[in-house]
C-alpha cells in the first residue's frame, strides 16, 4: 500500500467532477490518479481541469488500469451495482454513491461482493457527515436524548418550475432516494426497519412529474416509527433537509444548519432557553453566533460544520481514506448502506400497489 490513496473518479458529470476536486483538497491522505467517462465532452472538460490526470473512456479500463486502489463511483443508476462488484472483485476499494442499488436484487449482489472481496466498500452517505448529523450523534453520546420514540424526516428538492426543467428526477421515484434521511436516522437509532407503507401523489399538479411527492410509514422490529416524506415534484426552495426527533428526555427540531432543543429536564440549560423553551444552536464556524461556554457542544462540531455537500464530502472522504491507509474496517460499510437504500425499494413496491404494507428483507436474514 502506497502511503497515499491513489483515487479513480468513474463519471464525471458535475457530482464526480465535485468528488475529483475534493481528492485534491485532501493532499495529506489522497491523490487523484484517473478519470473514466463514456461521454467525450467529460473527458475534455476533465483534461482541462485535471490535465496530469490519465483519462479513460470505459469503466473497465480505469478499473484495470493498475492506477488506482479506490474507486468514487458516480455514475447512473442502472450501471452503478455493476461498477462497485467488479471494482470490488479487483480488490479495489470503493466509495459508492447513493442510494446504493437500484433494485432489491442488486442488494443481494453487493452484499456478496463486498462481503466477499477485500477491498473496503463505503456507503457514500454525505448527510451522515453533516454538522447537523454529528451534532444529533453527539447529543445521544451524551445522554441527552434518550430512547428515541417517532422521528419525522423529510428531503424536498426544489426544481424550479418542474415543467421547464427537466432532470433525472423528473421520472424517478423519489422514495428510492430515502438515503439522504434515513442515513441520518439510522445512526441515530441503530435499528433496522423491518415494514413500510408508501403512498405517491403521482402528478396531482399537473407539472410533469411522475411523482411530486411520495410519503412513506416505517418501522422497526421494536416499533420505532418513522414518517418519511421526499418530494421532487414541488416549485419549492431546496434542497431541504428537516429532521423531528420526539425522544425521551427531548425534542429536535433539525432544518438547515440549525438545530432546536427542548429538554424535558431543562434545570441545567436554562441559561440559554428563549420564551418558547427552545434552544436554538446555529451550526456554523462563527462563534458570535452560538451559546458560549456550553459544556455539551465540542468545539470541533462548530468548526467542522459543514454548508450543503462541501463540509460533509471533505469528512467522507477523508474517514474512507484513512479506513484504508490504516487498515480498518468501513466508516459506513455495505450493511449500513442498505439498510438505507433497500427501504426506499420496497416502499416504491408499497406505492405501486397503493400504500400496501411490505416486509423488508434483507441480504443478511
Amino acid at each position: 500500500m502506497h502511503d497515499k490513496v491513489r483515487i479513480g473518479v468513474a463519471g464525471y458529470g458535475p457530482r464526480g467532477r465535485q468528488m475529483a476536486y475534493i481528492a485534491r483538497l485532501l493532499p495529506e491522505c489522497c491523490v487523484l490518479t484517473a478519470i473514466g467517462d463514456i461521454c467525450d465532452e467529460a473527458l475534455e472538460r476533465a483534461k482541462g481541469d485535471f490535465p496530469d490526470v490519465r483519462l479513460f473512456h470505459q469503466t473497465e479500463e480505469l478499473l484495470t488500469s493498475g492506477l488506482i486502489d479506490a474507486v468514487i463511483t458516480e455514475i447512473p443508476p442502472e450501471a452503478h451495482t455493476e461498477c462497485v462488484v467488479r471494482a470490488l472483485g479487483l480488490g479495489i476499494h470503493v466509495l459508492g454513491e447513493i442510494p446504493c442499488v437500484n433494485s432489491i436484487e442488486e442488494g443481494e449482489r453487493l452484499w456478496k461482493a463486498a462481503s466477499e472481496s477485500k477491498a473496503i466498500y463505503m456507503c457514500g452517505s454525505n448527510p451522515n457527515y453533516h454538522a447537523r448529523t454529528r451534532f444529533i450523534l453527539r447529543l445521544k453520546e451524551l445522554g441527552l436524548l434518550g430512547r428515541i420514540a417517532y422521528v419525522e424526516a423529510e428531503y424536498v428538492h426544489g426544481t424550479g418550475d418542474p415543467v421547464k426543467k427537466v432532470t433525472w428526477r423528473t421520472a424517478y421515484e423519489p422514495c428510492r432516494y430515502c438515503t439522504h434521511s434515513l442515513g441520518p436516522v439510522l445512526a441515530l437509532t441503530g435499528e433496522e426497519f423491518t415494514h413500510v407503507s408508501c403512498m405517491s401523489t403521482y402528478d396531482r399538479l399537473g407539472n410533469g412529474r411522475a411523482h411530486n411527492a411520495m410519503s412513506a410509514l416505517l418501522r422497526t422490529r421494536d416499533n420505532l416509527v418513522v414518517r418519511l416524506l421526499t418530494a421532487f415534484g414541488m416549485p419549492s426552495q431546496g434542497p431541504q433537509h428537516t429532521i423531528r426527533i420526539f425522544s425521551e428526555k427531548a425534542t429536535l427540531w433539525v432544518y438547515s444548519e440549525k438545530v432546536r432543543v427542548w429538554f424535558k429536564e431543562m434545570k441545567e440549560f436554562q441559561t440559554f432557553h428563549n420564551d418558547d423553551n427552545f434552544i436554538e444552536f446555529p451550526l456554523m464556524p462563527n462563534r458570535n453566533s452560538r451559546p458560549q461556554n456550553l459544556h455539551i457542544i465540542d468545539e470541533d462540531i462548530f468548526e467542522k460544520a459543514s454548508f450543503g455537500h462541501a463540509g460533509a464530502d471533505n469528512y467522507m472522504l477523508k474517514a474512507f481514506a484513512e479506513a484504508i491507509l490504516e487498515g480498518r474496517p468501513s466508516p459506513l460499510g455495505v450493511r449500513e448502506g442498505l439498510a438505507m437504500t433497500l427501504p426506499g425499494l420496497y416502499a416504491s413496491a408499497s406505492a405501486a400497489e397503493g400504500g400496501e404494507l411490505k416486509r423488508i428483507i434483507y441480504p443478511w436474514g
